[in-house]
């Protein structure tokens, strides 16, 4: 597939400058809506090649993707459940669908959370793989492709991962429920990234393609006809074990406090 790295895959644009170079590749920016990607677009033969050791590349790096992961995923997620303004039972009997849903750990904690159904689809066959061997319901696919009705549709860590967010967003919209929710998580770039340049630990290519402004996602979100019902920021820029544990909690807490985080939680309705 031709790609044209010219225009921006969020907003249209053709009007960029440089950011940075990370690993021999650029980043750029958006002069209209803010956001930043890599440039050029990585072809499908890249993003096919990357992703296909994903779970033994990213739990080689750290506890992401693997059992012994799942006890912080559930906390961190419970947590932004909470500033969301989702209480415990807010899952209960709905049907749910997780969009790269990875070795499974979000399907896992539905279930604790007594969703009627939930549903798992990525692209990497050896984190489905994984998460089938847990007996999870999950396929491997493409998610313009899938059908059905959901009450709830959910993309952690999703978006920036993908050339045309458009259309997975508007792709959501057309399978959820009147009513259903969108939960997205995404790296946002502002203040942090910019204080950091190359070594904001979110410029990861090839995986990370497109890093939203929170101006953008928001923007992008509406255009498709879905309400912006709530969103945390949070996250300092500083991952465990780069500084001692004290100083992370206090950047970390007035990074969420003043809202500048360089992750972004929303939770959007149709």
């Amino acid at each position: 597939m031709n790609i044209d790295s010219e225009y921006c895959m969020i907003c249209g644009s053709v009007e960029f400058g440089p950011v940075c170079e990370k690993s021999g590749f650029r980043y750029v920016g958006c002069a209209r809506c803010r956001s930043v990607r890599q440039y050029p677009y990585p072809s499908d033969q890249e993003i096919a090649g990357y992703y296909a050791d994903y779970q033994t590349k990213k739990s080689g790096e750290s506890v992401y993707l693997t059992d012994a992961g799942y006890a912080c995923f559930k906390r961190d997620k419970t947590f932004t459940f909470a500033d969301l303004g989702l209480g415990n039972d807010a899952f209960a009997g709905k049907t749910v669908l997780d969009v790269g849903c990875g070795t499974g750990q979000f399907l896992q904690m539905m279930g604790d959370f007594r969703a009627a159904s939930v549903l798992g689809m990525d692209i990497s066959q050896e984190c489905i793989d994984q998460a089938r061997a847990r007996e999870l319901n999950c396929v491997c696919g493409d998610f313009l492709s899938l059908g059905g009705r959901y009450d709830v549709i959910s993309m952690w860590h999703l978006i920036e991962h993908l050339r045309d967010p458009r259309q997975y967003i508007s792709h959501a919209y057309r399978l959820l429920n009147p009513g259903g929710w969108l939960l997205i998580e995404t790296p946002v770039v502002g203040v942090i990234s910019e204080s950091f340049g190359a070594d904001w630990r979110f410029f990861m290519p090839v995986e990370h393609i497109n890093l939203f402004s929170q101006d953008a996602l928001f923007c992008l979100c509406a255009k498709v006809g879905l309400d912006l019902r709530s969103w945390v920021r949070f996250g300092s820029g500083n991952t465990s074990g780069s500084m001692p544990a004290s100083n992370k909690r206090a950047m970390d807490i007035i990074a969420k406090k003043h809202g500048f985080g360089d992750t972004l939680a929303a939770l959007f309705i149709k």
